[in-house]
């Protein structure tokens, strides 16, 4: 295994941006839990001798600190074209489900695609690979700040259709109560990665070491049980 520092030696502070976005990462405990992600990601760079400190952004603002160089990336995003200028994307820390919500009993086409939603109302989150998606085929969507944003004007029924991860968006409806309100259109499963910055000192080592302790992780079981802590 790759290490950050030698063994005994005082942990390295190692600057990482990301934003609420739970299950994958929680600015606030919630009964224990900061997010499985964020936990996957504490475990691996203290097992390479860092000491992480994770701050809570705005999605945009902490694209831009990965892309000038002033953090050593993002937990975590999705891979697309735009990224790879500025981005070195881990191994798979996760996966997500692109996923259509709409409001229940809102009867609307037959949606089995993302291109079945062109000339629907639909909308997505500012900055997240499912709002460069709706744009790439057209779909003209409105940009929400965030998913529970999203979800509250799909019920004031500013658009019929909200896309982005089936994950996040499923727990922020269970946690707000509003479990009755809404249904979902599943489609595929994407991989979600640790997001380091190409602009950061040393980070071609930093991505390989983390790769190597991520796997190791999963041989020896931490991976996995942090997971099932929350299922």
């Amino acid at each position: 295994m790759t290490t950050g520092i030698g063994p005994g030696a005082a942990q390295v502070p190692i600057d990482i941006v990301t934003e609420n976005y739970p299950p994958y990462e929680m600015q606030q405990e919630e009964n224990g839990l900061r997010g499985f992600d964020y936990e996957v990601a504490v475990e691996a760079f203290t097992r390479m001798g860092y000491a992480p400190t994770i701050r809570f952004l705005p999605w945009k603002r902490a694209l831009n600190e990965a892309e000038t160089g002033t953090t050593a990336g993002i937990l975590t995003c999705a891979r697309n074209a735009e990224r790879e200028r500025f981005i070195l994307f881990s191994d798979p820390i996760s996966t997500y489900t692109d996923a259509f919500f709409k409001r229940r009993g809102h009867a609307g086409p037959d949606i089995r695609d993302v291109a079945d939603v062109i000339g629907q109302p639909v909308a997505s989150m500012a900055g997240y690979e499912s709002l460069r998606d709706l744009r790439d085929i057209g779909a003209n969507p409105v940009e929400v700040p965030n998913t529970l944003n999203g979800l509250n004007m799909l019920l004031a029924r500013r658009f019929d259709y909200l896309y982005g991860s089936r994950e996040t968006t499923e727990y922020l409806i269970k946690k707000n109560g509003l479990s009755e309100e809404f249904d979902f259109i599943p489609l595929d499963q994407e991989s979600f990665h640790f997001c380091f910055s190409k602009a950061y000192p040393g980070v071609e080592k930093l991505a390989e070491a983390f790769n190597d302790v991520l796997a190791e992780m999963r041989r020896d079981g931490a991976y996995e049980a942090i997971h099932a802590k929350y299922r």
